[in-house]
Parts: C-alpha cells; sequence; structure tokens
C-alpha cells in the first residue's frame, strides 16, 4: 500500500517536472519570436520628424527663389540675379493688374502733390492793401446827397423828425440800382444793421474803410478781394429810418475808425 502511493508521488512529480519544461520551453520561442518581429519592423520605420524637417527646409528654399517680392526691396524695382538687371516690382502680374497698380500709386503722388499745392496756396500772404494820402474814390452811385456828413453839429432827418449827427452820407438812388466798390478792398463784414439794412465793411488799407448799407442782392463774401468799380450789390428798398426819404445809398468812409467826410475823396 505504501510502494503504491510513493509510485504515485513519483508519478505526479514527473509530470509537473515535464509541465514546467514545456511552458518554459514556450514561453523561451515566444520571446526570441516577438524579438525578431521587432527587429524587422524596426528596419521599416520612417523617421517622420527628420523628413518633415527636409520638407520645410526644401519649401523654404522654393519659396524665397520662386515668389515674386520675397526679397528686402525699398521700391517698385528690384534686381534680377539671372541677367543683373532690374525689373518691376510688379513683372509677374498681368499686364491689366501692372496698370491698376500703377495707376493707384500715380493716383496717391498727385493727391500729395495737390495737398502740397493747397498748403502752398493757404501759406501765400495777402495783398497788403494801400490807401495814399491824395487817392481818390469812386462813387457807389450817382445821385443827388440827400443827407450829408456831419459830426460837428446834427442834421435833420424827415423820417424820424430829428436832428442828430450823420457820420456819413446819404445818395439819391433808385431800388434795384448796382451799386459798385468806391475803392479797391477787401470785405471784411457783412451785417445787417436796423438802421442801414445789409451793411458791407470793406477795408481798404492805410487804415481806411469803407461802409456801404441799404444793400440787397449782394454779390461778395466776407474776405472776398473787390477791384475798385466791382458790382458788388443792388439797392434795396429802404428802411423804416429812411422811409420819406425813399430809395438811398448809405456811404461812410472811416480812419482808424474815425468817421471821414467822404465829400473830400468823392471823384
Amino acid at each position: 500500500m505504501k510502494r503504491r502511493r510513493r509510485r504515485n508521488q513519483k508519478r505526479e512529480r514527473a509530470i509537473m517536472l515535464m509541465s514546467s519544461l514545456l511552458v518554459l520551453t514556450a514561453l523561451t520561442m515566444t520571446g526570441v519570436y516577438v524579438k525578431e518581429r521587432n527587429k524587422v519592423n524596426q528596419d521599416y520605420v520612417v523617421d517622420l520628424s527628420q523628413l518633415q524637417d527636409e520638407e520645410a527646409e526644401e519649401l523654404a528654399e522654393g519659396t524665397e527663389a520662386d515668389v515674386p517680392g520675397s526679397q528686402l526691396v525699398t521700391s517698385n524695382r528690384v534686381e534680377n540675379p539671372a541677367s543683373g538687371t532690374e525689373e518691376s516690382l510688379y513683372s509677374w502680374l498681368t499686364s491689366e493688374e501692372e496698370q491698376l497698380v500703377e495707376a493707384e500709386d500715380g493716383a496717391e503722388t498727385l493727391e500729395t502733390d495737390q495737398t502740397e499745392e493747397e498748403q502752398t496756396t493757404e501759406a501765400a500772404p495777402e495783398e497788403e492793401l494801400t490807401f495814399p494820402e491824395g487817392e481818390t474814390l469812386t462813387w457807389p452811385v450817382v445821385g443827388n446827397v440827400l443827407i450829408g456828413y456831419s459830426m460837428d453839429k446834427p442834421v435833420y432827418f424827415a423820417s424820424l423828425e430829428q436832428y442828430k449827427v450823420n457820420p456819413g452820407i446819404v445818395i439819391q438812388a433808385t431800388e434795384g440800382q448796382q451799386i459798385n466798390a468806391a475803392a479797391k478792398g477787401r470785405v471784411t463784414e457783412i451785417v445787417k444793421e436796423e438802421e442801414t439794412g445789409n451793411t458791407i465793411y470793406m477795408d481798404i488799407g492805410s487804415g481806411y474803410q469803407a461802409v456801404y448799407g441799404q444793400l440787397t442782392n449782394i454779390q461778395v463774401k466776407e474776405g472776398d478781394l473787390v477791384e475798385k468799380g466791382a458790382y458788388m450789390a443792388d439797392v434795396a428798398a429802404p428802411t423804416k429810418y429812411y422811409s420819406v426819404e425813399g430809395c438811398n445809398v448809405y456811404f461812410a468812409l472811416l480812419k482808424d475808425g474815425v468817421p471821414q467826410d467822404p465829400m473830400g475823396k468823392l471823384n
């Protein structure tokens, strides 16, 4: 009985030993196979990062060589390395596109020139006006003097039914009659006064200023340089201050702001 048990134990040990050897052998063979397979696969692996770097370098070289304008330029012409001559920066464009670009460049240049010309014109000094002693004035309208200049004693105003001083003269006229400049001058102000209606103030030089009142259809504007005898406006209907006297032109002459008798200058 004991012998049979020992035989069974020996048999079981033998079987376990054989099984262990078989498993070990299988594992060894599997490891060798996997190692050989990995070696074969490594032969076919491509270094993608290196390939991408090479392609990027080739692309950069091709772009620099092929694309026009890749060189740093300071004008619209570049040197052609092949011929040693300069070519237009837009040579790679079609003729229509090149004409369009050149037209835009020309428009910008023209606009710049015009701006500079305008600035030069604006910077030009104004003509200096002079009205020397002995210079005469022309009558703004031809007519009788209804109320004369008087600053030393009052004169009678029929419409106002009162006496008061008069710093200018009141010249009889007809409504719509043309009014001309008594002297060359620059219009400094155009205002509407209660007494003289639409009124023009004009600098005629040397401190003198001419004043025209009772106007309509004014042809000039502030800042205009008006020649002597030039048409400036028409005679308006009289204001209420001259309703009795009738249509007229109010004309005054100032020297440094002080009224002067225009009769001594009118010719």
